[in-house]
This record gives C-alpha cells, structure tokens and sequence, in this order.
C-alpha cells in the first residue's frame, strides 16, 4: 500500500522500467507468489515516497537473470 507519494510498478520476466505504471498514495500492489516483478521511484524523480509492505512469509528470491545484479538504478 503506498501511504505517501507515488510508486512505480512492472511484472514480468523482462526488465523494462520504461513501462512501469505509477500507484499513487492510497493505492496497493497485489503480487501473485512466484512472479518476477520490480518496483520503485526512478532516480529523476525528488518526491519521496513511503510504502507498507506485508504479506505471509517465508520469502525467497528467484531472479530471471541471476547474472544481474538484484537492483538496478534507473
């Protein structure tokens, strides 16, 4: 849920932050267990932005590239 600001939302296997939508404050993010997606403010813009994140765990990460680093400035 994004309590303040805006944050930027994609799915899938390709890293493509150019197509990433923005949520505003108020919003939320569904994720589906097992799927690649990214998330996050790009580096242009100065609004900061304040997320909750919650969900049932344990948590492991599986990435699409694992050559790549796991985030990336963009």
């Amino acid at each position: 849920m994004v309590l303040s600001g805006t944050w930027w939302v994609n799915s899938g296997a390709d890293f493509t932050p150019e197509m990433a939508v923005p949520v505003p404050a108020g919003g939320f993010v569904k994720r589906t267990a097992r799927t690649f997606h990214y998330d996050g403010v790009p580096a242009n813009v100065d609004e900061p932005v304040v997320v909750a994140v919650f969900g049932i765990g344990p948590v492991d990460i599986e990435l699409p590239d694992p050559h790549l680093p796991s985030w990336r400035r963009v």
